[in-house]
């Protein structure tokens, strides 16, 4: 997975770096290997028994994704045990089939991200062509695991309302995270936000030099690196996690991106924040002043669809953001102050550099996702960017007026 973010007004040529852009989008999209992403994705297992409870080797339990078709095989062993791992997000049909016995069917079970779901499959002697489907709802407690996390789904992703459309913040609605006093970072028990671990699509989404996430918001960042709408849920494990996260001291964020399915969709939205619709505040109206510039526009939109049934899938995403921030200077002459002609002099020259002035944080951030997955992926795994053959670009455009010019900009530069 390709990921870069730059100022294209720090580059000379930005349509040549466009085309080492697609270049190398293409380069991966023929080359890219199978790469095991655990984080992004969740397993299924289980035991089969029959109705006296006695275990049931040589079953044949097939599970498939009911968005895309993929479907993956599996024969319980000795013990009656299956285990289908590194599957991706979703919701799965399950079905277990043996010679002589009726078929076993359940529909609708949710897997999220980072779960390990555990299944008891009940199947009687069949005397006449029959099948059980069940319909109840899937376990809500993990028996296999130990982890303290939360998962935030695609339902509160896409209803819950956030100042700013950063997924992040989402993080906030579980117990004991708050605010880091830096801002822009996110606390979990008290700990500095640089301890935490970003992690999209099973890939480290870190800066390796100053550690935290890469598009922290704060003073003179860009907002995010990918637009709200193209997450589609997350886990926030916030303590006693899996081996195959680590390497952080407060909690680990792990992110799935949404993946085009068999069915083409698509959303639009737009944002639109202006002074014209705030009143005055009142610092402006003590100090009689017209009210202070703001703007603040987000739009954007995402599609995603099969390139070819069951198989291969797309989804593209854009999010943009014209922010206008007012920066309002007050230059205050305490009464009694000096009347000296130094002191005047010296007043009459700060007097123009105390100007209000107004800050730009535009932005413009694309992503780009193919999945390539197999048809009949025993014991494979079929993630996009982690477990699957697939290619993902991420690429943000932040300019803003407070910039110096000749800079490189984003979630690469010093905090402040």
């Amino acid at each position: 997975m390709y990921h870069r973010a730059v100022h294209l007004r720090s580059i000379p040529n930005p349509s040549r770096m466009l085309a080492v852009v697609a270049a190398l989008l293409a380069c991966v999209v023929g080359f890219a290997p199978a790469a095991l992403g655990q984080s992004a994705t969740g397993s299924l297992e289980g035991t089969v028994v029959d109705a006296t409870g006695a275990v049931m080797p040589g079953v044949n339990v097939t599970v498939t994704h009911q968005e895309t078709g993929v479907t993956r095989e599996i024969v319980t062993d000795a013990q009656g045990l299956f285990r289908a791992a590194l599957l991706p997000v979703g919701s799965y049909e399950v079905r277990a089939e043996l010679s002589g016995f009726s078929a076993f069917r359940q529909r609708d079970v949710i897997l999220n991200v980072g779960q390990t779901l555990t299944l008891r499959i009940e199947m009687g002697l069949a005397a006449v062509a029959e099948a059980i489907n069940v319909m109840g709802s899937t376990p809500v407690i993990e028996t296999s695991r130990s982890q303290v996390s939360s998962t935030v789904t695609e339902t509160a992703v896409a209803n819950l309302p956030v100042n700013g459309r950063n997924f992040i913040d989402f993080a906030l609605l579980t117990p004991g995270v708050t605010r880091d006093v830096r801002t822009g970072d996110i606390s979990f028990a008290g700990q500095r936000g640089t301890l935490n671990s970003l992690v999209v699509d099973g890939a480290d989404n870190n800066n390796t030099f100053f550690g935290q996430t890469l598009g922290r918001t704060g003073s003179g960042r860009a907002p995010y690196q990918f637009s709200h709408d193209a997450v589609q849920e997350f886990q926030v494990n916030s303590n006693a996690y899996a081996a195959e996260y680590g390497r952080a001291g407060g909690a680990v964020i792990n992110v799935v991106t949404k993946s085009g399915t068999n069915t083409l969709r698509g959303a639009v939205f737009e944002f639109y924040r202006d002074k014209s619709l705030n009143a005055i505040d009142a610092v402006n109206v003590l100090n009689r002043r017209a009210k202070s510039p703001y703007h603040y526009n987000q739009f954007g939109g995402n599609i995603g669809g099969p390139i070819r049934r069951d198989r291969h899938f797309y989804f593209l995403d854009y999010d943009g953001q014209r922010n206008t921030q007012p920066n309002d200077v007050f230059l205050n002459v305490p009464s009694g102050s000096p009347t000296d002609a130094a002191t005047l002099a010296a007043l009459d020259r700060l007097r123009p550099l105390a100007g209000s002035w107004t800050r730009t944080q535009n932005q413009d951030v694309f992503l780009a996702k193919t999945e390539r997955l197999p048809l009949l992926a025993a014991q494979r795994s079929a993630r996009a960017m982690g477990a699957g053959q697939g290619t993902g670009v991420r690429q943000q455009r932040q300019t803003g007026g407070h910039h110096p010019p000749g800079r490189l900009h984003g979630p690469h530069h010093r905090p402040q």
